[in-house]
């Protein structure tokens, strides 16, 4: 029978890279909440229950290819040189954070392009809490990479499930699931801007690169069909946006009414051209409750995933929803998270859970 063990991707460098000090959050300085402490919480729990976990540090370097599939070149070339520039035009140490960002009323007049760190910080990025330290672009390429090394175990996993299915020895009851730790997280990274904490698109990347895979088909010669759900607090403005012309995959969001990050997220984002119809918000209340998160859950997987006929499902799993999540949070409480998890499985194929946020360090573990 397919084992219970679930394996879990990580790398130690998600702790000691990209740990910048502040952020503006409701226009108060404070603490950066997507911090290194978050990983450790995790980390922690995971290791003291070996019965339960496996968690390696096994990590291939996949290079730059399947990156660009996903992110425009002038943005990748941005982070990975933003801080030094920073510094050299007098920018403070603590990291790049804009100051002036081009509002769509003010750039529609005119197409100048600033060299300026200063210009560029704002060009590249939305808000405030997307932070680049001197490390933050090859934290972000780390993530990317400890991602695609579990993507590509997802696919031996789920060959060896569809044998055993055959055989006899495995049930759609107990599909093969993987758990990705990593940081920064991704789903909030746009094709060519960044923000939300996020600056590549982990989820994205991993989905596209199953999409290219050119020994990887469905009986009918096309490729693989993938389902992402996002069950993050917010919703995944980034990875909308990236597969919004897309028939494949099917985007999925379960997220709050006018939250962060408030400009995305509504029920009329169906896609556009060939991406029409795939794309499926469902915005909730800020009260929602175990139950009614987990029937709205239900639903979405009855009435989008599954006549979707997907091969994979990858989950940007958010534990920010949580009741007590300094940030964020629906009335979610630890007890709904099983039952969140039970709905998944459900589904009955191999699945991918990759991490995005989630802030209340004290409970994470």
């Amino acid at each position: 029978m397919t084992s219970t063990l679930m394996k879990v991707f990580t790398s130690r460098l998600c702790i000691t890279m990209h740990t910048p000090e502040n952020e503006f959050f409701s226009g108060a300085k404070g603490q950066y909440h997507e911090s290194p402490q978050r990983h450790e919480a995790i980390l922690k729990y995971l290791e003291s229950h070996p019965e339960s976990f496996e968690v390696t540090e096994q990590v291939e370097d996949f290079g730059h290819e399947p990156i660009k599939r996903v992110h425009k070149q002038d943005f990748l070339d941005y982070l990975e040189t933003a801080y030094e520039g920073w510094i050299q035009e007098g920018g403070h140490p603590n990291g790049v954070m804009p100051s002036a960002i081009p509002h769509y009323k003010i750039a529609r007049l005119g197409k100048i392009k600033s060299k300026s760190s200063f210009a560029k910080a704002g060009e590249y990025c939305y808000d405030l809490s997307a932070v680049i330290t001197k490390d933050t672009f090859k934290a972000a390429w780390n993530a990317v990479q400890v991602t695609l090394t579990a993507t590509k175990d997802l696919i031996r996993l789920g060959n060896e499930y569809e044998k055993n299915l055959v055989k006899g020895t495995a049930t759609r009851e107990n599909p093969p699931g993987l758990y990705v730790l990593v940081r920064p997280p991704g789903h909030h990274a746009h094709s060519d801007i960044c923000g939300g904490y996020c600056f590549l698109n982990n989820v994205a990347i991993a989905t596209q690169w199953l999409i290219d895979q050119p020994t990887l088909k469905r009986k009918d010669g096309g490729p693989k069909k993938i389902a992402i759900l996002d069950i993050d607090f917010h919703h995944g403005n980034g990875t909308q946006e990236i597969f919004y012309t897309a028939s494949n995959p099917l985007y999925t969001s379960l997220h709050p009414h006018d939250d962060y990050p408030y400009f995305s997220g509504a029920t009329e984002e169906k896609g556009e051209g060939e991406g029409l119809g795939f794309n499926i918000n469902i915005p909730l209340p800020d009260t929602t409750t175990n139950e009614e998160y987990v029937k709205a859950l239900e639903t979405l997987i009855q009435e989008h995933v599954i006549p979707f006929d997907p091969d994979y499902i990858i989950v940007s799993l958010g534990v920010d929803t949580f009741k007590d999540d300094p940030i964020a949070g629906f009335l979610i409480t630890t007890e709904g998270y099983p039952i969140i998890g039970n709905a998944i499985r459900k589904i009955g194929l191999p699945t991918l859970f990759v991490q995005e946020g989630g802030y209340c360090v004290e409970k994470l573990g």
